[in-house]
């Protein structure tokens, strides 16, 4: 007997006949209980902060000079309903508007348009406050502050850099060259230059199994050294639930406020999968939007499969590539060695896009990846060495589903990881 699922598709969805029996598992994120008051969680977030100081005692202490830290179009933090009440807070320390600097932590995407930004912080905040994109590929807006110990140049946006307070907020969902978005990601690459995005993307490349959904690997390590080393004074981070509602909020030191919003993620999207199937069916979504965020589902994808499995990955990517990144594609089909070995001879000049197209190498030797998206980047998937379909009937014959004899199937594919 079949079973007909539904998938995303972009924000569309798909209906997908299967047969039931092979279907051995389907992943999703769960839903806990969601907080019922916003406004006063997060007041109480912020006015009792973990082992951090008050936002009054940061201006007392530090200066009423401020940076707040967001992300970009690509992430669903409840920015706007945060963004009110910490800037009351503000206000109430003393800090007047015009001291207030809203940066949106791009990593190396592209810039977010005054509409996208008006959206992003909401009509009242944007109407007030200064926001601005980080210009990650700008040397004259970064500054170098040295290096960590295991020797990632350190290089950040310098209106962070030489604000009094500084104040990052993020949503923690799983990530697989962080483990864990938020906290300190914030930073880097938030407000990082391209050097030292791409040497600890590197590092996360050759390290795929190890991060995802674990949140002390080497790399969140990397990324929270740079965090203090740069004085980021407070975070605010959320943990939504997969229909957007609230259901934990905390604010304070960069490491300790992370890991209570990762304890409260780990029951909404750590998956438990004792059995690879031979074949699994994964929407990128909500990562669809190009090429470059589907490496994160495809990889979450792959980890589940069995080694040497397929994974159909549907994504409509109508970006394109990676319109910031060129090199990504551009350099094809290539192994982690002669990757770093390219590096090494300094023949490319876009080291974050050789992280990326190195994830795609790793993950390549994995699985098998057939990619359901739009015609237009059939030839962006093949020079990355992927088989392309143009819808998922092709992508099921391709597959050759009668000689599978297990399925699963993740419906969020961007949101998930194995349960560490």
């Amino acid at each position: 007997m079949n079973k007909t699922i539904r998938l995303h598709y972009g924000e569309d969805l798909v209906e997908i006949n299967l047969p039931e029996e092979k279907i051995v598992w389907t992943a999703s994120p769960k839903q806990v209980k969601p907080i019922s008051d916003v406004s006063n969680e997060i007041e109480k977030a912020i006015d009792n902060p973990i082992d951090c100081m008050t936002i009054s005692q940061l201006v007392d202490k530090y200066g009423k000079n401020t940076v707040i830290i967001i992300d970009d179009f690509t992430r669903v933090t409840p920015v706007n309903l945060i963004l009110p009440v910490l800037v009351d807070k503000l206000n109430k320390a003393g800090v007047r508007d015009e001291q207030i600097t809203i940066l949106v932590a791009l990593g190396t995407h592209r810039e977010m348009s005054p509409e996208e930004c008006r959206q992003k912080v909401g009509e009242a905040i944007f109407n007030r406050i200064k926001v601005i994109n980080h210009k990650w590929y700008d040397e004259d807006s970064l500054v170098y502050v040295g290096e960590t110990p295991s020797g990632v140049p350190i290089k950040v946006n310098k209106i962070y850099y030489e604000s009094d307070i500084s104040i990052a907020i993020g949503n923690v969902i799983p990530h697989i060259y962080a483990g864990w978005s938020a906290g300190a990601k914030l930073i880097q690459p938030g407000v990082s230059g391209a050097d030292t995005t791409a040497k600890t993307h590197l590092i996360a490349a050759t390290h795929l199994k190890d991060i995802l959904g674990n949140p002390d690997n080497l790399v969140r390590l990397e990324m929270e050294e740079i965090a203090r080393k740069t004085g980021l004074k407070m975070i605010i981070n959320t943990v939504l639930n997969p229909d957007g509602s609230l259901a934990a909020v905390f604010a304070g030191d960069i490491v300790k406020a992370h890991r209570a919003c990762v304890e409260v993620a780990e029951k909404i999207y750590a998956v438990d999968i004792k059995d690879r199937p031979d074949a699994v069916i994964c929407s990128s979504y909500p990562a669809y939007y190009d090429l470059w965020q589907s490496c994160k589902p495809m990889t979450v994808a792959a980890s589940m499969v069995k080694d040497k499995g397929t994974v159909i990955l549907l994504t409509p990517a109508p970006e394109g590539d990676c319109p910031g990144h060129p090199e990504f594609v551009g350099l094809g089909v290539r192994t982690v060695d002669e990757l770093n070995e390219m590096i090494k001879k300094g023949m490319i000049e876009d080291e974050v896009s050789a992280s990326v197209n190195m994830t795609v190498s790793v993950v390549r030797e994995m699985a098998k990846i057939i990619v359901v998206t739009e015609e237009f980047n059939k030839k962006h998937i093949e020079t990355l060495g992927l088989t392309y379909a143009s819808d998922i009937e092709e992508a099921l014959t391709i597959a050759d589903l009668d000689s599978v004899n297990t399925i699963g199937i993740i419906t969020h594919g961007a949101d998930l990881a194995r349960k560490y």
